[in-house]
């Protein structure tokens, strides 16, 4: 049940210590490390024309990346989690109530949904692998669009291990916005405590509509939470941080820096606007019973002379939002537009102060530039545990 205002379509786009044998606990959420739990917070397909307004583009796609850095194989357990929204009267995705109102039969609900789909892959020592969101890999590890070229996933690794009956599915609809969740995991599918997964994802936006040979790509990497050495059990729920945990605890704080909405470049001096989107997902996440992660989310919003305004909003699944878009549909009214603010820049603090945790990346869509992911800045512990229950 994802939250998304983009146009057209898309835009709408440390230490926890308590009673005598707790293990000492911190937010090292990470990008830069291995890890044993890894989520890519955007993870987008669509081949149709849409607007990341005010710049037109006709197709996105996602390549996802993870290696392991080991000289041991490895198993994961990964989650897509789809965040699409589904018209009841014809069963279409949907991103606005108005998208449902395209038939001669009437006008239906875009109703809000979540569901995941999961694959198990193994990866031998010191291997990379890379996909394709659109095509997934079946036999083959795929680095980028078809004509690059695709490689076979099935020879032999070191010490004769192999990717053998590792199959990974494509998204499962299209147009779709939606994460990933990588667990490592043994043989037997139970959570290991190894820290050796990294990731990355690059964004494609593909052939604007004045200019078929127009690319532009934004990366950013997997976050990641370490596991605690001698934590973790064999039975089907993750703790993350909290008094007892298995693994580090998501962040207290995310940090963003960025321009506010409606800026004008300072570096291209033509008029062309800066647009931040934010994109949050929950830690928490019961695979189990097929019930999403939530949260309450406040924001602390700081100017170039560090006047404070704030905000909140609740979410659950995924929201995806421009920041002007967060606290109103008015964009040029919000505390996060710079005629609102008077200056360039600033800083957002995003806290939890309800239910789950939070991960997160960020957008920034320059009009006459192109567009850039970035991964966000996190501080402190929160207090509560979160948990990832398996099925």
């Amino acid at each position: 049940m994802r939250q998304v205002r983009w146009a057209s379509w898309m835009v709408g786009l440390a230490v926890a210590l308590g009673a005598v044998g707790v293990r000492p606990v911190a937010a090292d959420v990470t990008s830069d490390r291995a890890a044993a739990i890894l989520t890519w917070p955007s993870v987008i397909f669509a081949e149709l024309s849409f607007f990341v307004d005010p710049v037109p583009f006709v197709g996105i796609n996602t390549i996802l990346q993870v290696s392991n850095t080991s000289s041991e194989a490895v198993h994961m357990w990964c989650f897509y989690e789809n965040a699409n929204a589904h018209c009841t009267n014809t069963g279409q995705v949907c991103f606005e109530a108005a998208d449902c109102c395209e038939t001669a039969t009437g006008c239906g609900i875009c109703l809000p949904g979540w569901n995941e789909t999961d694959f198990r892959v193994q990866i031998t020592p010191f291997q990379p692998l890379g996909w394709l969101a659109s095509d997934g890999m079946a036999g083959y590890s795929t680095f980028g669009p078809k004509e690059f070229g695709k490689f076979p996933i099935e020879s032999g690794g070191l010490g004769g291990s192999s990717n053998a009956g590792s199959r990974i599915p494509p998204v499962p609809e299209e147009p779709f916005i939606g994460s990933l969740r990588c667990i490592a995991v043994n043989e037997d599918n139970i959570p290991v405590d190894r820290n050796v997964l990294k990731g990355e994802a690059t964004l494609g936006f593909f052939s604007e509509e004045e200019d078929p040979d127009f690319i532009n790509v934004g990366k950013h990497n997997a976050i990641g939470l370490l596991a605690i050495e001698g934590a973790v059990n064999d039975d089907n729920v993750l703790v993350l941080g909290g008094p007892e945990p298995e693994y580090n605890g998501c962040p207290n704080v995310l940090i963003v820096n960025h321009f506010f909405d409606f800026a004008e470049d300072p570096i291209i001096d033509n008029g062309s606007q800066i647009f931040t989107a934010l994109e949050l997902v929950p830690c928490s996440e019961d695979y189990l019973r097929q019930i999403p992660g939530s949260a309450v989310v406040q924001y602390l919003v700081y100017n170039e002379f560090e006047t404070r305004l704030s905000a909140s909003r609740a979410f659950q699944c995924k929201q995806f939002s421009l920041m002007s878009n967060i606290d109103t549909t008015q964009n040029e009214r919000s505390i996060w537009s710079v005629g609102v603010q008077g200056t360039l820049t600033g800083q957002t603090r995003a806290t939890s102060v309800a239910g789950s945790g939070i991960l997160g990346v960020a957008h920034e869509f320059h009009e006459d530039a192109g567009i850039a992911q970035f991964n966000i800045h996190y501080s402190g512990d929160r207090e509560d545990p979160d948990f990832i229950i398996l099925p």
